[in-house]
């Protein structure tokens, strides 16, 4: 445990979940080796830690902000103890920690004691906050014995005083479990600062996973009430509100509050209520052993025989907790109906009253007026996200007979509605906000403006509802068709229409659900006319398991497919499947399809302006973002988004897309290509075509004549000379022919290959460091395609001949370039062609050796730099043997970066560089002469000898 005082404590929300929540025993995982459990619990019994009381950890917290080692270090060690025992024995951890949430904010509180002791500084209540959300699933995983009268212990001693200790600390623990069930929603509601408030709940999500609904079965409503009802009518939430109050008047830190208390408490009642029903949502599955299971040398074994009756059980059980768990359906239901039009319409009148008069008497002020329309917008947003999270655990088996269906098609609808009512990006005020504005007394504290933050608010409303419509097409697309011919067009209608500019400035969220949306209709196998509805045993056999008949739904709309032909019948027999079929249908017909194509490459794919800024301003930034958009990581851009739907389609309608990419390509190819916007078109067609490079010549059918368009487009692409003061999207151009080139590298053939590596090996030299970049990506690629063990390939012959040059090229730019990652790009390229020539390189032994000392030198502390370097040594040692060992500028090198991959007394240095080091330190004395360099092999000895006494990982000893 690592804190960060005297500065603020990290207040990043991380939900701690602990172990799986154990459905076949009372309330926790199973102890995997009893007799193991009962010998380390009678040791704490006898042995407990120190006491956990209010004064103690409170002491402990503050150490931790201490910068020295010998105050810190034992602070922290006690809180880890703590929290690790206080599931099998009482310590009052979590009580105390629950006092110090708790705690009175000044000492004029304790009844006028001054005691200086007792006031807690708001910073050891944030991390009391956070200690106890991390806490409790430690402690709640936990099962405790039935201490009912008659019931034997699950643990027994020898020792009956050890029993009756046992015993007594079992009803402590019960105890303790009960305050926290009662006090934390009081403290939750009543703490006047939101960063704490987070903490407190991510704790109550926490206590969810494993309370829930046996010991604490109301805890959902409870919520859900408080969200829902007013001060008026629910003496609990009056209760919240008067104890906010009085804890914002004690607290030392003073806010200005951004909303009513009341508002405050629904917001944070229907957030938690999210988090609860997300972890019931994602609860898992523990499958008890029976004890009278076989064993085998010691170890138990689950008799598989009784498989399908074990996750039956298991099955049942998580049934019946989603069952209780959709017990709030209709609150949320009429909450999103409810708050929605209050955020919509901007009419605030409907949340006192219900006329404006009630709120010109309430005293309110404009200010007032728009904290309260805040609320109601994030109330919409948090009761839609509590119904995303529900719907998936809604398990309507038989939409002819369930009565939830009508219930839950009135949703959809609902949800269709509120789409239909935010569509449009940005969005106007409507005439109630704007009157408020226009009638304000004095300036309304608004930052940003009204109409921007209508527009961003009315943009979460809008995200939240389709990632609801998202989930409701997963889990139950039948009961969503009727609202497809209503959403669909609407979602899709920006994209064929909006200027590109228009989406660009959509934020990149929304794009992300909107193209999100339709990839999802298009993969439902419900709303495809052309799809078998058949289902493979895997999918029959997990539907066993899982206690579903086969073709019921409930499950991902393109798995869940009926071989029943009851259920299939009624599925095309019903009009609103029949309706989103066409909607669909009508989506991917002649003309649309093409235009959707179109607008994704013309409008998501293309460089836009202020890339081709970039370009120019920035070459090296250009390079890595363009990297980076290629990484699994960095998903949320608006190109990514266009990347996703597009293969989408590409797997929907595989001839028809490709065909409509070529098309576009060849169009475009026609227009004069002296004209930025046409070159930029261009390449967007490029980059589509490189995306759709598995479509193109995969599976068997090539829908792509590579060998022509490389000597009609790529070539000459290639052979161009640009300068510096070339336009910048002609550099663009060859930049991406570059890509491509690597992208189909399978499809040269041998004489093509050649010519290509020779052309992109000269442009390493090209003056636009882009372009040079790309190629030496590619270069490392080409090189290292046709390296299959002995065999000596024409290709990589090929390679040969031109990797002299090619290595020239990468040194210069490695001396050209500045960045890390640029720098470890032309490394990388350094080590594939040192691989792939091996001996063939020795000629040129003496100038490789000569640029190794200045790249040690600029690597300092860079990892991926060293990695690259040990690469290349590595490949240059195992090619030539002793005489690349020998030569003084590879000593240069050589030693001193073993000796800093070796240094296991840094940090982390042996989860990043010693396996690599190690590697090439083998290699080092395989290939060297004992002769020459015994002398500084042995120099290292000793190191090898701190490392195999280190008790790093068995691999790395070896």
């Amino acid at each position: 445990m690592t804190t960060a005082f005297p500065f603020t404590p990290s207040t990043f929300p991380t939900m701690s979940l602990g172990a799986p929540a154990n459905l076949s025993h009372k309330n926790g995982p199973l102890r995997p080796n009893e007799q193991k459990h009962n010998e380390e619990l009678q040791k704490l019994l006898q042995n407990p830690p120190a006491s956990a009381n209010f004064q103690s950890i409170l002491h402990a917290i503050q150490s931790c902000s201490s910068h020295k080692d010998s105050i810190r270090r034992p602070a922290e060690d006690m809180l880890a103890t703590w929290e690790n025992v206080s599931g099998m024995i009482s310590t009052g951890y979590l009580h105390g920690l629950v006092e110090i949430m708790d705690a009175t904010r000044t000492a004029s509180n304790y009844g006028g004691n001054n005691d200086p002791t007792l006031v807690v500084d708001e910073n050891s209540r944030l991390m009391a906050a956070i200690l106890l959300k991390n806490g409790i699933p430690k402690v709640f995983s936990v099962s405790l014995p039935d201490m009912q009268p008659g019931n034997d212990d699950d643990v027994q001693f020898s020792d009956p005083n050890i029993q009756q200790l046992y015993r007594s600390h079992v009803q402590s623990l019960y105890q303790e479990r009960d305050m926290i069930r009662t006090r934390l929603p009081q403290l939750l509601f009543t703490e006047p600062l939101d960063k704490i408030a987070l903490h407190l709940q991510l704790a109550l999500g926490n206590i969810a996973l494993f309370e829930f609904p046996k010991t604490w079965p109301s805890l959902l409503q409870d919520l859900a009430s408080v969200a829902s009802s007013s001060s008026d009518s629910n003496p609990a939430v009056l209760r919240f509100v008067e104890g906010f109050r009085r804890a914002m008047s004690h607290s030392v830190v003073k806010t200005i509050p951004t909303f009513a208390p009341e508002q405050t408490i629904r917001i944070r009642a229907i957030r938690t209520l999210r988090l609860c029903l997300q972890s019931l949502r994602h609860r898992k599955l523990v499958v008890q052993k029976p004890s009278s299971s076989s064993s085998r040398g010691g170890i138990q074994l689950l008799d598989l025989r009784n498989l399908g009756s074990l996750i039956g059980k298991a099955v049942s059980e998580r049934k019946e907790v989603q069952s209780r768990a959709c017990t709030v359906f209709d609150t949320l239901a009429e909450g999103i109906v409810r708050h929605g039009q209050t955020a919509i319409s901007g009419d605030v009148s409907s949340v006192f009253s219900g006329d404006s008069s009630s709120i010109s008497n309430s005293g309110m002020n404009p200010n007032a007026i728009h904290s309260t329309w805040q609320a109601e917008s994030i109330l919409t947003v948090g009761y839609i996200k509590c119904m995303t999270e529900l719907l998936p655990m809604m398990n309507i088996e038989d939409v002819q007979s369930d009565p939830r269906v009508l219930r839950v098609k009135k949703l959809t609808e609902n949800l269709s509605q509120i789409c239909q009512a935010v569509k449009l990006y940005p969005m106007t005020p409507p005439p109630p906000l704007q009157a408020l504005v226009q009638n304000a007394q004095q300036p309304l504290h608004i930052s940003p403006s009204l109409p921007e933050e209508f527009a961003i608010r009315m943009d979460k409303v809008y995200r939240a509802s389709l990632t609801c419509c998202i989930a409701s097409i997963r889990f139950q697309p039948q009961l969503f068709a009727g609202q497809i011919p209503h959403v669909l067009p609407s979602v899709v209608e920006p994209i064929l229409t909006y200027e590109a500019q228009a989406l660009q400035s959509m934020p990149v969220k929304r794009l992300i659900k909107m193209t999100g949306f339709i990839q999802v209709v298009l993969m439902c196998a419900e709303y495809d006319s052309m799809r078998a509805r058949s289902v493979g045993s895997k999918n029959a056999v997990l539907a066993a398991l899982m206690g579903r008949r086969v073709g019921d739904g409930g499950g991902d709309c393109d798995n869940s497919t009926n071989a029943n032909d009851t259920k299939g019948q009624e599925t095309k027999d019903d009009p609103e499947i029949a309706q989103a079929k066409e909607t669909v249908t009508a989506l991917l017909s002649q003309g649309t399809c093409e235009r959707l194509v179109e607008s994704l490459v013309g409008k998501f794919l293309r460089l836009h302006p202020n890339e081709v800024e970039e370009w120019d301003v920035d070459p090296e930034g250009r390079y890595e973002t363009d990297l980076a958009e290629k990484a699994v990581m960095m998903a949320e851009t608006p190109r990514h988004c266009a990347d996703a739907l597009m293969i989408t389609l590409l797997n929907r309608e595989t001839d028809r897309v490709t065909e409509a990419i070529l098309d576009l390509t060849q169009r475009v190819y026609q227009l004069p290509q002296n004209d930025s916007n046409i070159v930029l078109s261009r390449e967007a067609c490029y980059r589509a075509i490189e995306l759709a490079h598995m479509s193109m010549v995969g599976g068997g059918k090539r829908r792509l004549n590579f060998s022509e368009w490389w000597q009609a487009e790529l070539h000459p692409i290639l052979q161009t000379d640009l300068g510096v003061d070339s336009p910048v999207v002609m550099r663009a151009m060859q930049a991406r022919a570059v890509q491509m080139i690597q992208v189909y590298a399978t499809s040269l053939g041998g004489e093509e290959y050649g010519i290509a590596f020779h052309s992109i090996a000269k442009l390493m030299a090209a003056p636009d460091i882009v372009t040079s970049l790309c190629a030496a990506r590619c270069i490392n690629h080409l090189a290292l395609l046709h390296v299959k063990g002995t065999e000596e390939s024409a290709q990589l012959n090929l390679v040969r001949q031109h990797s002299v040059l090619a290595l020239g090229n990468a040194f210069a730019l490695a001396n050209r370039v500045e960045s890390e990652e640029c720098l470890r790009v032309t490394l990388a390229c350094v080590s594939g062609l040192v691989e792939a020539n091996g001996i063939h390189l020795e000629p040129v032994l003496q100038a490789i050796a000569e640029q190794l000392p200045p790249l040690w030198e600029r690597a300092k502390d860079s990892v991926p730099i060293h990695s690259c370097l040990l690469s290349v040594l590595t490949h240059l040692i195992m090619k030539m043997g002793y005489s690349t060992v020998e030569h003084p500028h590879i000593q240069t090198v050589l030693f001193p970066l073993l000796d800093y991959c070796t240094d296991i007394s840094i940090v982390n240095r042996a989860e990043t560089l010693l396996e690599d080091g190690l590697r090439l330190w083998l290699v080092t004395l395989v290939s060297s002469r004992v002769a020459t360099m015994g002398q500084s092999l042995a120099s290292m000895l000793p190191r090898l000898e701190l490392i195999l006494r280190s008790g790093l990982e068995p691999h790395l000893s070896l």
